[in-house]
């Protein structure tokens, strides 16, 4: 297999420079969304935000709802982001693509496609499909995880009465966001988001369903339509999306992606070895490789991105480690108070997950009890954070490499923990002197700008073996 089509998501085509389209990418994340337009060349043209109304009760795993519920505040944060942008610039956007996060799904009707059943988020836990998952599903499937899309669904079907597969449906996250554009009420998705589904990327050259889950009693409300990334959908047709979406030349929905994936195509990734780490609330990992390689246990598993691999994995460690023990003004001192001049300081500081992988199973307590013993200076406790999840990555890309997958190379950082540079340096010691470097372009709501503008222009999404 070939590296990433760098034509299909970076490159302008010729047929490009000879228009003035402009392409949307909309990111639907936990706290907020945003929206990025780029021209023809992949620059820039405006962004906007919009945040989710306020949390007002827990929900499961204490997470809580934004009034009016988690599909509300989604609907009326992309009405907020269309609005905000200027007249002119929605007079030009010829196509939209979405992403969505990653495990989060709805159970809509058939006809409206409106749900019918409040969101099931990322990180809802259904552990009671498990035995029935874990039975159908073979060894190291990405569905056997009770935050599987899967597991979801099977999970509502049986407290449903193991009815109404005929006349209801499950969309992704992004699948639902993209219909209130299109207005078609199910059946489409994308294949990355599709992939903790149950989809199966390397089925015949477009991917498919296997036969085990194709036999299951709710198969009818699984998406029919599962696309590459960057290919179109339908045109833009709801009367709310076309009152804003106004180019008299007509503006497609475009495949999107998932959140993480998004912000993989922002990096501008091309070849194996290339990877992105995403170190936000959490730390996301994707690695381009010519292999696949998947393994529910580990928490390993590979999307397809236009003819290569990306494999990777997550795991609950980032950025709220350090929120929840200092504040920014705290994290911007100490952390200049830290000298990487010190040779073997990071041998000396502890290392609080020693021998932990993406993937991990430990509680948000487990891994805040964890962190002792605290060292007397401030500084160096924050050294210590810093440098456990610095091993947890480098542990990550090195077993990845052990189950067949591409080495590193070089590694790009997209979310907040791309700011400190100190951080990098930790990180790259870590793997060894990988190069690490912040990622020019890390708005995943960019990458999805960036594959709008394949579907418009029918860029390639496949790259053929040579």
């Amino acid at each position: 297999m070939t590296a990433v089509n760098a034509a299909a998501v970076v490159s302008s085509s010729s047929s490009a420079a000879a228009d003035d389209a402009l392409f949307l990418g909309l990111d639907f994340g936990t706290s907020g969304a945003r929206a990025t337009v780029v021209d023809n060349a992949g620059d820039v043209v405006t962004e906007t935000t919009a945040r989710y109304p306020p949390i007002v009760d827990g929900g499961k795993g204490g997470d809580g709802v934004p009034e009016g519920g988690w599909a509300e505040a989604w609907r009326g944060a992309l009405w907020s982001l269309l609005d905000q942008l200027d007249a002119g610039v929605r007079a030009r956007v010829a196509a939209v693509a979405v992403d969505g996060t990653s495990g989060t799904v709805l159970i809509v009707d058939r006809k409206s496609g409106e749900p019918v059943y409040p969101p099931m988020l990322y990180n809802e836990k259904r552990g009671d499909a498990m035995d029935f998952v874990c039975a159908v599903a073979p060894e190291g499937h990405t569905v056997r995880s009770p935050t599987s899309a899967l597991c979801k669904l099977h999970s509502w079907w049986v407290s449903n009465g193991e009815r109404g597969e005929g006349e209801y449906a499950l969309l992704h996250h992004a699948d639902w966001v993209a219909s209130l554009l299109h207005g078609v009420p199910h059946g489409e998705t994308d294949q990355n988001n599709a992939l903790k589904l149950g989809f199966d990327p390397g089925l015949g050259p477009n991917g498919d369903y296997p036969a085990w889950m194709k036999s299951l009693p709710y198969a009818p409300m699984l998406p029919g339509n599962v696309r590459a990334p960057g290919t179109k959908v339908a045109d833009v047709k709801t009367e709310r999306a076309r009152s804003v979406l106004t180019n008299p030349s007509g503006c497609v929905v475009v495949a999107g992606t998932t959140d993480s994936i998004a912000a993989f195509v922002a990096a501008r990734c091309t070849t194996p070895g290339d990877a992105v780490t995403s170190l936000g609330s959490s730390l996301a990992l994707k690695l381009v490789s010519t292999v696949r390689v998947d393994d529910s246990a580990k928490g390993v598993y590979s999307h397809r991105l236009c003819g290569s691999w990306l494999v990777g994995g997550s795991s609950n460690l980032g950025g709220w480690l350090l929120r929840s023990n200092f504040s920014d003004d705290e994290l911007v001192a100490l952390t200049d108070k830290i000298d990487l001049e010190d040779v073997g300081k990071e041998s000396s500081v502890p290392d609080y997950y020693p021998g932990v992988l993406m993937g991990f199973g430990m509680t948000v307590k487990e891994a805040t009890d964890a962190l002792s013993p605290r060292p007397d200076a401030d500084e160096d406790f924050l050294r210590a954070i810093l440098g456990s999840v610095a091993g947890v990555e480098a542990r990550s890309y090195r077993e990845m490499a052990s189950m067949g997958a591409s080495n590193v190379a070089r590694v790009f950082t997209a979310g907040g923990g791309a700011k400190n540079p100190k951080w990098s340096t930790i990180r790259s010691r870590a793997m060894g002197g990988i190069p690490v470097a912040a990622s020019e372009f890390a708005e995943a709501s960019y990458g999805s700008a960036l594959l709008a503008r394949m579907g418009h222009y029918e860029l390639p999404t496949y790259v053929p073996e040579e």
